[in-house]
């Protein structure tokens, strides 16, 4: 199976084509995995329209998948996500904790770390850096580049802050923000992937960690 890029204006049917064409490959190949993906907000929808398609047993014949479902259904076939994800609470509480010992380290966030909010504001920032593939070492790289005192002094804390978390989630849990991480170094070990017909519809874009999910994907699709 050929990569097929299918585009067009909002409205135009592109959604529509995706279902007809899963409709058509399950009965040309019954027995072949198909999986549709589709933002998180969209399975539902997703499901429901393959229902409409297929009828009854259309989730049977096909999987809707979203990026982080299909990250849980491959780690669970492959290995790598057995052990216990640390939800937001937990997140916020691990970074709390590494504030409060680390705040006379802080070079730019001594004030700010004992502010409302900041905890928050470091948990979605950590999310960026996870979801954007900015590694401690690719920041501590960018960190030396920098010039700015001031600048330097903000990715230094956040180096410190970043180094922290890792360590202490990556020694007891998951980071569901690592999902994907560790899904693209892990996929090619699945067989259900192998072989797989899969669409990828109703993203607005991807974060460069789908981005490369997406490659791997078009390994299994050039060798299936």
């Amino acid at each position: 199976m050929s990569l097929r890029i299918i585009y067009g204006r909002a409205g135009s049917g592109k959604s529509r084509f995706c279902i007809e064409d899963i409709k058509s490959s399950k009965r040309e190949n019954p027995d072949k995995i198909l999986i549709l993906m589709v933002p998180e907000q969209f399975t539902l929808q997703g499901e429901k329209n393959l229902v409409r398609a297929l009828g009854a047993s259309g989730i049977g014949e096909a999987e809707v998948l979203s990026f982080k479902r299909l990250a849980r259904r491959i780690l669970d076939e492959v290995g790598g996500g057995a052990r216990k994800h640390v939800n937001s609470a937990g997140k916020a509480m691990i970074i709390h904790s590494i504030l409060e010992k680390s705040k006379s380290s802080f070079k730019a966030f001594g004030r700010s770390a004992g502010q409302r909010g900041f905890v928050d504001r470091m948990a979605g920032m950590l999310s960026e850096f996870k979801r954007y593939n900015i590694t401690p070492d690719l920041l501590g790289e960018t960190k030396d580049l920098i010039g700015d005192r001031f600048l330097k002094d903000k990715l230094e804390d956040l180096l410190l802050i970043y180094k922290s978390y890792d360590e202490i989630v990556h020694s007891r849990y998951i980071d569901t923000d690592d999902d994907l991480t560790i899904l693209a170094r892990r996929m090619e070990k699945s067989d259900k992937l192998a072989g797989a017909e899969i669409w990828i519809d109703e993203f607005s874009g991807f974060t460069p960690q789908e981005y490369e999910i997406i490659k791997k994907l078009l390994f299994f699709l050039q060798v299936g």
